[in-house]
């Protein structure tokens, strides 16, 4: 989570609220991120080899300990349970786009090259990223282990929570933060969803999870949980997202240049 940046009255946080439990499998692409057995992050996969996350999610990784210390699980649904579905892997390589600055910003979207091969199965999935430049419009998913508590005080759940949402047009979302906080830090390399009359949004630990739409029955990945207004759920705030589609070419330079294990 990033840490409370200023000049902001009301703290902002990288952070599902107003959501319910997912069934079990329903998100076969999204990973949790874990130091010392305990979920930090999320991430979703690209492919076998690689998962896109926040930038600020790798970041919080503390600099004086080894990147091996970080854990990958896939196919998780319970985070307190063991499950025959789970495969953890260890990151070899960490990636931040080059123009994050850390904090509350934009180009907010990391890479993790793991140290071997997830076994995709129904319960691990790859997401396909949205179009190049494409503009999600109506409806979207969201889903995560983040807090559920709309208090300053967290409820992290067990099991994988989703939310249906709406994307609302960046000026909206641009004009809804500086309202609550008398500034804002929305960028065009971003997008946001409401709806802002709802107590509906991500949270603590929902970052660097994955914000989907459907194209037919096939999720799509257009938005990367960046960070939102605490306490999660302010009536009037959205939820920011680093936009998928601004970075196509970045993640393919990326893995491209990295095409073989280390």
């Amino acid at each position: 989570m990033p840490p409370i940046f200023p000049p902001f009255n009301r703290s902002i946080s990288s952070q599902v609220v107003g959501g319910e439990e997912a069934g079990v499998g329903s998100y076969p692409f999204i990973v949790s991120l874990q130091i010392f057995s305990q979920h930090f992050c999320a991430g979703s996969i690209l492919n076998e080899k690689w998962i896109i996350t926040a930038g600020h999610c790798i970041n919080s990784v503390p600099s004086i300990l080894p990147l091996s210390i970080l854990r990958v699980k896939a196919g998780k649904y319970n985070l307190q349970l063991i499950e025959n579905t789970e495969q953890t892997v260890k990151v070899v390589k960490a990636y931040v786009h080059e123009n994050y600055k850390r904090g509350i910003g934009p180009y907010d979207i990391g890479l993790l090259k793991l140290a071997s091969p997830l076994k995709l199965n129904n319960n691990v999935q790859a997401i396909e990223l949205a179009p190049p430049e494409s503009e999600p419009t109506g409806k979207a998913w969201l889903c995560g282990w983040g807090s559920i508590s709309t208090t300053n005080y967290p409820i992290m759940p067990n099991k994988l929570q989703h939310v249906k949402i709406e994307y609302i047009n960046r000026t909206t979302c641009h004009e809804s933060v500086k309202r609550l906080t008398g500034s804002s830090p929305v960028h065009e390399t971003n997008i946001c969803t409401g709806p802002l009359y709802n107590k509906i949004s991500a949270c603590s630990g929902d970052s660097g999870g994955p914000l989907i739409s459907y194209n037919g029955k096939k999720s799509v990945l257009t938005g990367i949980v960046s960070w939102g207004i605490v306490p999660c759920g302010t009536l009037g705030a959205p939820s920011v997202y680093t936009k998928v589609s601004k970075f196509n070419d970045w993640i393919a330079k990326k893995i491209n240049s990295n095409f073989s294990y280390v």
